[in-house]
C-alpha cells in the first residue's frame, strides 16, 4: 500500500516533468543558405562601389585645395625667411660696428668688453657665440660671431619650427706693408719765425721726429715718448725728400737712374713738363738688367752746378760758390739734405732731420715727383741693387710693391711754407761736350778766397767765327787781346762745359763769353732759364693726379702759406680733407694726426 504523500513540496523537481518541458522547446533554426535577395543586394553594392570608384565630379575642388594649401606654406616661407634675414642684417651691422671699434689700436677698453657691450646696448646680447682678439707688434684682428634661432610662424607646418640666422665678421688695424714718402721743405723762408716763436724750421724739425716715431714705433703714443715701440722693426719704410729749389739725390741713388754722365760733382736732375705726367723715373738699363747695354742716350739731365744765387746774377768776375750753387755738390754740409730713401730705423730719421738747414727757392712739383717715384713699383731693380750693396736694409727687398698688392700703402706727406717759385736750369747747348774756354790752372778750388782772378786761370775763349774768318779766335782775357793761341799755349787746357758751371759764376761765363764776341750782351739769361711759379704748379697738378691715379695717398700740409698756395696743396691731396692748414706749433699736430691716419683701419671680413 503506498503512502499518501503529505502537502509540502519535494525537494527536488519531477523527472518526468522536466523531460516533458524539454521535448517541448524548439530547436534553434539551422543557418539557411543564401537567398536570391541577398544576392542581389550584394550585387548592387559592388556596382555603386565600382561606380564611385571610377566618379571624377569634384576633384578639382579637392586639387585646389591642396595648391591652396602649398601656396599658403609658400607664403609663409617667405615672412619667416624675411624674419630671419631682417634679424640677422641687424646683428651683422652691431657685429660690424663691434668689431671695427674693438679693433682700434687706439682703443684702450678690452676688446672682448667692447664687442660684448655693442650687442648688449643693441638687446642682442643673448645672440653673440664667440669673440677673438689677436694681438701682434704691428696690428690687432678682432673676430666674431653671433646666431639668432627665430621661431617659425608658417614654416612649422612642413616641420620646420625654427631658422637659424648666423653673422660673423673680423676687423684688423694694422701698420703692414707701409711705404713712406716723406717730402719737407726747407727752403729760404723756413728760416723765417713762426707765429708760436721760434724759427719754422725748428717747428718743422720738432714735428717731423715726431712723425717718424710714430710711424715707426708706436702710432698711439703722446709726449713724452717712452720708446717702448709697438711696430715691428722694418715693418714701415719711410724715404724722406728735403727740398728747396732743387732735390739733392745723392750719387748712389741717382745712379740707379737713367741719367747723363757729364760730371758726378753733384746728384740733381732737371726734367721737362712731361717727366710730370707720369709717376716712375726712368732707370738705368743695366740696374733693370745687367745684360743690358749701357744707355747711349739718357733720358734723364743731370743738373749743372750753375751758381746763380751769388747776388742774384748782378755781378761778374766771380767763382762759383757752393752754397749758392743750383746743386750743392756731394759733401758736407750739404750732404745734410741728401734723399734718405727707404728708412728702418726712426732714430737714424731724427737724426738726419735734426741736420736739416734753410735755404734757397721753392720746388714744390720737383720734390712731389721724387716722392712719387720713389714709391713705384718702376723703382724696385734700383732698391734691390742698393740692398745688395748694403745701402737699404734687407728687409726691404721686394718694395716697392705692386700697386694691386692687397694691405698695402703707399703715402706721400707733402710740406711746404710757401709757393712754388723759380728755379733756374742751363739751356742744353750750354750743358755738356766741350766749351770754348781754355784756361792754364788745374787744381781750381770751388771756393777759392776772394773772386775771379784771371791771372790764376788764365783764362782764353776761342771764337770759331773768327777762326773760320782767318782772325785770331782767342780772346785772352787776362791781357786784353786776341791770340793766334790760348794763354798758356800748349799748357791750356779746353773746359767742357760741366767743368765752367763747377768753376765760374753765371755772369762771370756770360761777360767773358760777350768779351769774346759770343752771345752778344752779357746777359745770363742767354745761357739759362727760368721755370716759373704758373708752370710748375700745373706740373705739380699733373704728378699728383698721376699719382692719385695709381691709388698714391696723398696728405699735404700748408704751414703758414698763402691762401693761394694752400689751393694748390689742397687741389694735389687725396681729398680736402687730406690737407692740413695750419699755424704755428699746430705743425705737430698735424703730422700726429697723418700719422694715425696712416694707420687705417680696415674691415678685412
Amino acid at each position: 500500500m503506498s503512502a499518501k504523500k503529505s502537502g509540502c513540496p519535494e525537494t527536488g523537481p519531477d523527472p518526468e516533468f522536466v523531460f516533458s518541458r524539454l521535448a517541448r522547446v524548439p530547436a534553434p533554426p539551422a543557418t539557411p543558405a543564401a537567398t536570391p535577395a541577398r544576392a542581389r543586394v550584394s550585387r548592387r553594392l559592388a556596382r555603386h562601389t565600382a561606380s564611385f570608384a571610377r566618379d571624377e565630379r569634384g576633384s578639382l575642388i579637392i586639387f585646389s585645395l591642396f595648391m591652396l594649401l602649398i601656396m599658403v606654406v609658400i607664403g609663409g616661407m617667405a615672412v619667416d625667411l624675411m624674419r630671419a634675414e631682417t634679424q640677422r642684417s641687424r646683428m651683422q651691422s652691431t657685429l660690424d660696428r663691434a668689431v671695427l671699434a674693438a679693433a682700434s689700436l687706439d682703443q684702450t677698453l678690452n676688446s672682448q668688453n667692447v664687442v660684448h657691450d655693442y650687442f648688449n646696448k643693441a638687446g642682442l646680447g643673448s645672440t653673440l657665440k664667440s669673440v677673438t682678439v689677436t694681438r701682434t707688434l704691428t696690428s690687432k684682428t678682432v673676430s666674431a660671431s653671433a646666431v639668432a634661432d627665430i621661431n617659425t610662424f608658417f614654416l612649422k607646418f612642413p616641420g620646420i619650427n625654427k631658422l637659424s640666422a648666423p653673422s660673423a665678421g673680423e676687423a684688423e688695424e694694422s701698420i703692414d706693408d707701409l711705404e713712406v714718402s716723406l717730402v719737407l721743405d726747407v727752403s729760404g723762408s723756413m728760416n723765417q719765425s713762426a707765429q708760436s716763436g721760434g724759427s719754422k724750421i725748428d717747428v718743422l724739425k720738432t714735428a717731423a721726429k715726431e712723425f717718424v716715431y710714430l710711424m715707426q714705433c708706436d702710432p698711439d703714443a703722446v709726449p713724452p715718448y717712452n720708446g717702448n715701440c709697438v711696430v715691428q722693426p722694418n715693418t714701415v719704410s719711410i724715404s724722406m725728400i728735403p727740398y728747396n729749389h732743387q732735390v739733392i739725390a745723392g750719387e748712389a741713388l741717382l745712379q740707379q737712374f737713367d741719367t747723363t754722365e757729364e760730371h758726378t760733382n753733384s746728384s740733381c736732375i732737371d726734367l721737362g713738363g712731361s717727366d710730370y705726367n707720369s709717376v716712375p723715373l726712368a732707370l738705368d738699363p743695366q740696374v733693370i738688367n745687367a745684360s743690358n747695354p749701357p744707355s747711349t742716350n739718357p733720358s734723364i739731365k743731370r743738373s749743372t752746378q750753375l751758381d746763380f744765387w751769388s747776388g742774384y746774377g748782378g755781378y761778374s768776375g766771380r767763382n762759383a760758390r757752393d752754397h749758392a750753387r743750383e746743386c750743392p755738390p756731394n759733401v758736407a754740409p750739404y750732404n745734410r739734405r741728401t734723399i734718405i730713401p727707404y728708412a728702418d730705423d726712426y732714430t737714424a730719421l731724427q737724426t738726419a732731420i735734426d741736420g736739416l738747414y734753410a735755404g734757397g727757392n721753392t720746388s714744390i712739383d720737383l720734390a712731389a715727383k721724387w716722392g712719387a717715384a720713389l714709391l713705384d713699383p718702376a723703382f724696385r731693380p734700383g732698391l734691390t741693387n742698393m740692398v745688395n750693396s748694403g745701402l737699404i736694409d734687407a728687409n726691404f727687398a721686394g718694395r716697392p710693391y705692386d700697386y694691386t698688392k692687397p694691405r698695402n700703402t703707399k703715402v706721400m706727406v707733402l710740406m711746404t711754407d710757401g709757393i712754388n717759385t723759380s728755379r733756374i736750369w742751363v739751356k742744353n747747348q750750354f750743358r755738356s761736350g766741350p766749351s770754348p774756354f781754355y784756361v792754364v790752372k788745374s787744381n781750381h778750388s770751388a771756393i777759392p778766397p776772394g773772386g775771379w782772378n784771371a791771372q790764376q786761370d788764365h783764362i782764353s775763349v776761342y771764337n770759331a767765327a773768327r777762326d773760320n774768318a782767318g782772325y785770331r779766335p782767342y780772346r785772352r782775357l787776362d791781357h786784353g787781346d786776341w791770340s793766334w793761341t790760348p794763354d798758356g799755349g800748349n799748357n791750356a787746357t779746353r773746359l767742357d762745359w760741366a767743368d765752367v758751371w763747377e768753376r765760374y759764376h753765371v755772369m762771370t761765363v756770360a761777360n767773358a763769353l760777350n768779351s769774346a764776341g759770343i752771345n752778344n750782351g752779357n746777359r745770363w739769361w742767354k745761357l739759362a732759364s727760368y721755370d716759373y711759379t704758373s708752370i710748375k704748379n700745373q706740373r705739380l697738378n699733373n704728378l699728383c693726379t698721376a699719382a692719385k691715379n695709381q691709388g698714391i695717398v696723398i696728405f699735404t700740409i700748408g704751414f703758414e702759406t698763402t691762401t693761394a698756395s694752400n689751393q694748390v696743396l689742397r687741389n694735389c691731396a687725396t681729398s680736402p680733407s687730406h690737407h692740413f692748414d695750419v699755424q704755428g706749433t699746430d705743425l705737430r699736430d698735424a703730422f700726429a694726426s697723418i700719422a694715425r691716419k696712416i694707420h687705417e683701419l680696415r674691415l678685412t671680413n
